[in-house]
């Protein structure tokens, strides 16, 4: 990409922030650079944390912030991704580091900051989880055997209701010896997001052409 698609492309970024700011209650922007290539997202509202004293103990936090880097190379290679607020999350490392594919987002150069930046809100309330590609073992550990919470532990989307939401979370819930349960977003008005890791839902068998029945008018799209 040369330097002016760049700079064309981080001025549609820092724009969609921005929009995405002004329509939420949760959400501070800071933006660093001329055009903007360095970003402080911070967001009030409640996630999980260890205490840092002896104890140790898991508890509430209502302050999460998280660094964005955009490197020269952006948007052919993805940004650089650190929370720098304690969180305990399986899919982010002790150090705070986060990974796009842990986070459920495979990138592509066309995948906006706000896409981002709301998933990372989804993380920091445990709305979004990924037991199977785990980098933080003690927290994978937590919400497998431990979790009493309900979760999410903050229910709120990152845009203020009435705004468009571009959310791409999966719904779930945690019962102790049951590990994650998927629950269908028409429930819940979320929007379901599907990778490689989505599981494949078993092929309906195949009817006689002009045979009588209850589901006549569903459609099937999926693998023979």
């Amino acid at each position: 990409m040369d330097p002016k698609q760049r700079t064309e492309r981080l001025l549609a970024d820092h724009a969609l922030l921005q929009k995405l700011s002004a329509g939420s209650s949760i959400l501070k922007v800071e933006s660093f650079g001329e055009p903007a290539d360095r970003y402080v997202f911070t967001f009030r509202g409640k996630g999980l944390a260890r205490d840092v004293t002896q104890t140790g103990e898991i508890s509430i936090v209502e302050l999460h912030q998280v660094e964005v880097r955009l490197p020269y190379a952006y948007p052919t290679s993805p940004p650089d991704i650190r929370w720098l607020t304690p969180i305990l999350h399986p899919n982010i490392s002790f150090s705070g580091f986060v990974n796009l594919n842990e986070m459920g987002l495979p990138w592509m150069p066309d995948v906006g900051l706000d896409v981002i930046c709301e998933r990372l809100w989804d993380m920091a309330r445990s709305a979004y989880l990924n037991l199977d590609r785990a980098t933080n073992y003690s927290a994978k550990n937590w919400y497998e055997d431990e979790c009493k919470h309900q979760l999410p532990v903050d229910s709120r989307p990152l845009r203020s209701a009435g705004s468009v939401s571009t959310s791409n979370i999966v719904s779930y819930s945690h019962r102790a010896g049951e590990g994650v349960r998927w629950t269908s977003p028409a429930a819940t008005g979320e929007v379901l997001f599907i990778d490689e890791n989505t599981p494949v839902p078993n092929s309906p068998g195949r009817k006689q052409r002009g045979a009588k029945g209850k589901d006549d008018d569903v459609f099937y799209i999926g693998p023979e």
